[in-house]
């Protein structure tokens, strides 16, 4: 879905926006604070019903309102979310009330690249384990239907280990069995998508990074020879000690290894921003080979990035059929790449809260 109007209302300091004629490219300037990096916010919470910057409605509803809307529609698609300060949300596909955030993420496949962050590389394996279930729900049918048995499974399990300090191995034997046949398959699933992603991370990696060697190495989150039930069961009291379950998908991680160590212990802090990009380059790329066209947030892209890096990120976004929003400080290097390109864009004014179109 390639956006042609957006409106929001009442997220930050953002007075009613109404964008029309939206372009492939669309750039968004002004000085910090001006409310540009609201208008991704935006986007975001209507393509994934999160924001990016806090977990917390009230934070990003404006002041002394109860709720905010984002309502964005293509030449095929209308979509709406309209999300209360309570953290309950209404969302609509083409006029049609939904009940799943999901039906939403499958209309508007969204990446946010932010170009000063490495918190994929630095914060763990979960921030890991998000990117890469970002691509399979996109690009594996059945992976999500999996998810869901297999969180409800967990779930479950979780509970009952945390009241319980003594159940025994038959007390769970029906969870750790819908956990292990649940477990199994997202395990399967996650392989066979790692595999194909390594082709195109490869090639990203070489257009940013051309002089490092980095290896994405999937871990099962379990020992993936004998099996989930064979941990499930041998750690059975160990879990009944911590009052959680320790093995699964859920404790899954993408590791990046140079041939001197994991990327997060080696690499610069420039290096990792890059690794970064490669990585949902490389996952917009896969999707792009599927049919499916990524919306893509560039917020603050020329804080870090050199010209060159600039340019480059720039020029394989619009190969790869992205509709791109771009925040900058710095419009003028944007519009100088995107007129180089020969790329079609949109250049917008924030001021005040207030989004106004620049006639060029």
């Amino acid at each position: 879905m390639h956006i042609t109007r957006l409106n929001i209302e009442r997220v930050r300091n953002l007075k009613a926006v109404a964008l029309q004629e939206l372009q492939p490219f669309n750039v968004f300037y002004g000085q910090n604070g001006s409310g540009k990096t609201s208008v991704l916010e935006a986007i975001h919470l209507l393509a994934t019903g999160r924001s990016f910057r806090t977990h917390i409605p009230k934070n990003y509803i404006q002041n002394n309102t109860q709720d905010a809307i984002v309502f964005a529609q293509s030449l095929t698609e209308k979509i709406g979310m309209q999300k209360l300060i309570s953290g309950e949300q209404i969302i609509k596909v083409n006029g049609d009330n939904v009940a799943t955030q999901g039906q939403l993420a499958k209309i508007l496949p969204l990446q946010h690249i932010d170009p000063q962050s490495s918190d994929i590389i630095d914060y763990g394996a979960k921030p890991r384990r998000q990117l890469l279930d970002w691509m399979m729900f996109h690009v594996e049918p059945e992976f999500y239907h999996a998810w869901q048995y297999y969180s409800r499974a967990l779930k479950q399990r979780n509970s009952l280990l945390k009241v319980n300090r003594r159940l025994t191995l038959s007390d769970l034997e029906p969870w750790n069995l819908m956990l292990s046949e649940y477990g199994e398959i997202l395990h399967s699933q996650r392989v066979g998508v790692v595999e194909k992603w390594k082709q195109y991370f490869a090639q990203d990696l070489q257009t940013l990074l051309p002089n490092l060697n980095i290896e994405l190495e999937y871990v099962a989150g379990f020992r993936a020879d004998t099996g989930l039930l064979n941990d499930l069961t041998n750690y059975h009291y160990k879990d009944v000690e911590r009052g959680y379950t320790e093995f699964g998908p859920h404790k899954a991680d993408l590791r990046l290894k140079t041939p001197t160590g994991d990327a997060d212990n080696v690499l610069s802090r420039g290096q990792k921003k890059l690794l970064v990009m490669a990585l949902k380059l490389s996952q917009i790329a896969m999707l792009h080979d599927c049919n499916r066209e990524t919306v893509v947030l560039l917020d603050d892209l020329t804080a870090e990035l050199d010209l060159t890096a600039q340019q480059r990120l720039i020029e394989r976004l619009s190969q790869l059929g992205s509709q791109v929003f771009i925040t900058t400080l710095d419009h003028e290097s944007v519009q100088k790449h995107l007129h180089d390109l020969s790329i079609s864009y949109q250049l917008f004014n924030v001021e005040n809260g207030t989004v106004q179109v620049v006639v060029q």
